[in-house]
């Protein structure tokens, strides 16, 4: 499965996260892997600050910088459940399940 390493700010807050974005098939016909990634992201944490009351962002609020990018058959990509807990946001998306994960914790989804 192909993924996206990245790192990203939030408006305001003087820290950088970092995020994983899992997924089975990225388009090498894109406009950017960060924009590839942002849609999961803002969602995803939008979901996690409403499940804590806390407020919502924009999109414009996020910044992504991509660190990495690995697609290949041939070179293993596995990891561990372990590793999304060394990430502020992961995100799986692979044969028709969705899982968020903000700070280990899977987030619920909302509509």
């Amino acid at each position: 499965m192909p993924f996206i390493t990245f790192i990203y700010k939030i408006k305001n807050i003087n820290r950088v996260f970092y995020g994983k974005y899992i997924c089975d098939y990225i388009s090498d016909d894109n406009e950017g892997l960060d924009v590839e990634v942002m849609p999961y992201l803002f969602k995803g944490i939008n979901n996690y600050r409403k499940n804590n009351n806390k407020p919502l962002l924009d999109i414009n609020d996020i910044y992504v910088g991509v660190l990495s990018f690995t697609s290949d058959k041939y070179i293993p990509t596995y990891s561990s459940d372990k590793e999304k807990l060394c990430f502020d946001f992961y995100y799986v998306d692979g044969s028709n399940k969705h899982k968020t994960y903000v700070n280990g914790i899977k987030i619920k989804q909302s509509k």
